[in-house]
């Protein structure tokens, strides 16, 4: 009992000594996990759709911690997150891509993935998604007739694309956010785009025919209708899961990534003469 006793002492002396509290060496932080992230986003084409369809649907809004991945200016910041593209040699989901553009029913929109944390939801950071085809000045987005108004009369339209309208509208966008507590999930805030005319569109907002009618009629060109997703689930590793929407869908596979073991160093061989010398790679 006594040498136990002793033993105690002298690990609080040592700890003591190095300025070490017995809480800290209890308490250790673990290593913070990373994350592949594959996702592949298609349209519905000929395939039986059901009605799921709102008005208004706004396309979500970007902040100043969004990243963008495909964008240069946006890779340092995501770097600095800790978020990395993959590389097309990173991507898991090819054959379900092949499968894809094959098929008469559906219609490839994007494929894309990156690595990053596991970050909990206060933490977490969205990424931009993007797809499809560009639509150019002639057509106009229903969010600007439903964008707010500022107090001086002018549109407040969050989407950053709206207000540079000669860039174009992506058909697909919108935030992917994946957290990380006892469990991975992942939120989906995605529009597709598709082109439709003002008469039909105001048969669909008839609740919102006095206020912004006119707003609708106004808008320039082609008018582009917003087929939202906002979905959050929750997702197991390694396991492919389906967001599924009348207009469009979505894969996603989230892989917990290994880093490769560390490169062997030269081995070492000591001579009789008490020298130390390092083994040639080229013998």
């Amino acid at each position: 009992m006594l040498k136990y006793f002793r033993f105690g002492i002298l690990i609080s002396i040592a700890l003591t000594c190095t300025g070490i509290s017995a809480q800290q060496v209890e308490s250790t932080d673990e290593p913070v996990k990373y994350y592949d992230v594959e996702l592949i986003v298609f349209k519905n084409i000929n395939v039986p759709k059901g009605q799921e369809f709102k008005l208004p649907t706004p396309s979500a809004s970007r902040s100043e911690n969004t990243l963008d991945l495909a964008e240069p200016k946006s890779l340092q910041q995501a770097k600095d997150s800790g978020f990395t593209p993959l590389s097309i040699t990173e991507l898991k989901l090819q054959d379900s891509v092949d499968r894809i553009v094959k098929s008469s029913r559906y219609q490839l929109l994007t494929h894309t993935g990156w690595r990053q944390p596991g970050l909990n939801e206060e933490n977490s950071i969205p990424v931009w998604i993007k797809g499809g085809k560009v639509f150019d000045s002639r057509y106009s987005s229903i969010d600007q007739a439903f964008a707010s108004e500022t107090g001086d009369g002018k549109k407040n339209v969050a989407n950053q694309q709206l207000q540079t309208a000669f860039k174009g509208l992506y058909e697909l966008e919108g935030l992917v956010t994946i957290t990380l507590s006892r469990y991975l999930h992942t939120k989906a805030e995605l529009v597709l785009r598709k082109p439709a005319d003002s008469a039909s569109v105001l048969q669909e907002v008839e609740e919102f025919a006095d206020s912004k009618q006119q707003d609708i009629l106004d808008l320039d060109g082609q008018l582009l209708l917003n087929y939202g997703m906002n979905e959050q689930r929750r997702m197991r590793s390694r396991k492919l899961h389906y967001l599924d929407h009348p207009e469009f869908g979505m894969l996603v596979l989230i892989t917990p990534y290994e880093p490769p073991a560390p490169e062997s160093t030269p081995s070492v061989e000591t001579l009789d003469t008490g020298t130390v010398t390092v083994a040639n790679p080229d013998n």
